[in-house]
């Protein structure tokens, strides 16, 4: 499912809808305040003062709400919103299911929340790993290599044998022209002394989308660009973007350690100025024409210009998506 813009008055009732939700336990804290404030700046290109709204009711918000597509986005809104502050609130869970009943709508990210809330964390990576980053490209190991190609991959993260022919190949890149995707790649990993797939400690192959993604957006590999990158993949996802918003804001802003590719971090939102990155990171993501989580060949673009394939598949300037 990819993003779909409301229209002004769904915004409107939506806007209502996450007051209830995050003021259910008290009054909105920073870090909610900057989401909404950037949501409303860069998705749904809206001016309203959330402390003017009034209540909405769930039965009022399913009739402003009818399409099923949107409603399912709407609750998933909700569920990441939620997770923008320091803590999940029985209260704010409650009102979750109240909205998620009378739009018909239960997406993944309401049962990630009570996980979460009821600190059931071991069913939270589980699910969380399923539905989003990791969970596509467990998929696709597998179905590249079996479960031989699946350990292989795990063997050489974890620094036990170097497969040395899927090494050798990644070397190879340092023979590619200046400014072609698969130079960057080479230089991009020799830069930040990261170790190639197939060498030991280095990445599965099946997340090398995730360090492309860095490439393509020009996004850095500290703390705050790593998220604008999860934010970015997030945004040209086709199926369940929302399940990589989750799984940025429960490992970054909620502090739960979610994979060891990357450490976790709690309240990520109080650095100024994220909130509003990240949601631009998404939007322009959305711009893009292809989902490079969906079987993208990036061995066949190797070759190809980093400016020529960001024309090719729609990486806006960063400027463009504000």
């Amino acid at each position: 499912m990819t993003y779909l813009i409301p229209s002004q008055e769904q915004a409107h009732a939506g806007l209502r809808a996450i007051k209830v939700v995050l003021t259910s336990a008290g009054p909105l804290d920073g870090s909610r305040r900057d989401a909404i404030a950037a949501v409303q700046r860069h998705l749904l290109h809206t001016d309203l003062d959330i402390d003017a709204l009034a209540p909405i009711a769930p039965e009022e918000l399913a009739r402003a709400v009818e399409d099923p597509a949107l409603r399912e986005q709407l609750i998933n809104g909700l569920c990441a919103m939620t997770l923008c502050g320091e803590r999940v609130d029985e209260r704010e869970l409650l009102e979750v299911e109240r909205f998620a009943a009378a739009l018909g709508a239960r997406p993944h990210a309401v049962r990630q929340l009570h996980h979460l809330y009821e600190r059931r964390l071991l069913l939270l990576r589980i699910d969380i790993s399923r539905s989003s980053l990791l969970g596509k490209n467990v998929r696709r190991m597998l179905d590249e290599g079996g479960l031989y190609g699946l350990a292989r991959n795990v063997a050489s993260f974890a620094g036990i044998l170097e497969n040395e022919p899927v090494a050798a190949r990644y070397r190879s890149l340092e023979a590619y022209r200046e400014g072609t995707l698969g130079k960057a790649l080479f230089t991009f990993y020799r830069e930040n002394g990261f170790s190639f797939p197939g060498e030991k400690r280095g990445v599965p192959e099946g997340v090398l989308t995730h360090d492309l993604s860095h490439i393509l957006a020009g996004y850095g590999t500290d703390l705050r660009g790593e998220a604008m990158t999860i934010a970015f993949q997030a945004g040209y996802r086709r199926e369940n973007p929302f399940g990589i918003l989750v799984f940025l804001l429960v490992q970054l802003q909620q502090g739960v350690q979610l994979t060891v590719l990357a450490p976790s971090q709690q309240g990520m939102l109080a650095t100024p100025g994220l909130a509003d990155e990240l949601v631009r990171s998404f939007v322009r993501g959305t711009k893009m024409s292809i989902d490079l989580m969906d079987d993208w060949d990036f061995w066949s673009d190797m070759a190809v210009d980093l400016d020529e394939l960001r024309r090719r598949y729609g990486v806006v300037p960063w400027e463009a998506a504000a």
